[in-house]
């Protein structure tokens, strides 16, 4: 049976904000993620506490997925959840994985390398495809031709498998869920 701050502890270190829930509705622990995507800087205890509407915690005990409801939203804030049933310390409880909607996960160029074994200037291209960055202003950032890049986006679809942009994006939103490493070693 998972110790679960070990379990939000590791949560953290792969880039996914947590929540647990006790079944029986009670707001348990975030981890350190959920805490800045929760309270973004608010200092108020009780607000810390337990910052969720009672109809959000409801929801996220029943349902697999959901809108995230704060007591104390920000206006720019768009939160979802992912919910699964745990036992953490012999009791049930529902783990939250939060999403924001206005972060775009930082695909590492230097992970698609070693993954697909693409070349740098593959790994730097399907990165950029990731973000949504079109093509022509890629090759106008980089002075080459759109040629250029089809030739290499031809690459990475025989090495990854795909063969179109959007499966590709697909695909690199699956290998790359968690947040960037600082570094790949190469």
């Amino acid at each position: 049976m998972p110790d679960k701050y070990a379990l939000l502890n590791v949560l953290d270190k792969v880039g996914s904000a947590a929540v647990l829930i006790k079944c029986r509705g009670k707001t348990v622990d975030c981890n350190m993620l959920a805490r800045q995507i929760v309270l973004d800087g608010d200092h108020d205890t009780a607000a810390a506490n337990e910052p969720f509407t009672n109809r959000m915690i409801h929801n996220a005990l029943t349902e697999p997925f959901g809108t995230v409801e704060l007591e104390r939203p920000r206006s720019d804030q768009r939160l979802v959840f992912q919910a699964m049933d745990i036992t953490a310390m012999g009791e049930a409880h529902r783990l939250l994985i939060l999403i924001d909607l206005t972060v775009r996960t930082q695909v590492c160029a230097p992970a698609l390398e070693k993954i697909f074994g693409l070349t740098a200037a593959e790994g730097r291209l399907a990165a950029e495809l990731s973000r949504g960055v079109p093509l022509a202003t890629i090759a106008q950032s980089r002075n080459v031709s759109i040629a250029t890049l089809r030739t290499q986006l031809a690459s990475i679809f025989a090495k990854t498998g795909t063969s179109r942009q959007p499966e590709l994006v697909a695909l690199l939103a699956r290998v790359c869920q968690f947040s960037p490493m600082a570094e790949v070693a190469r």
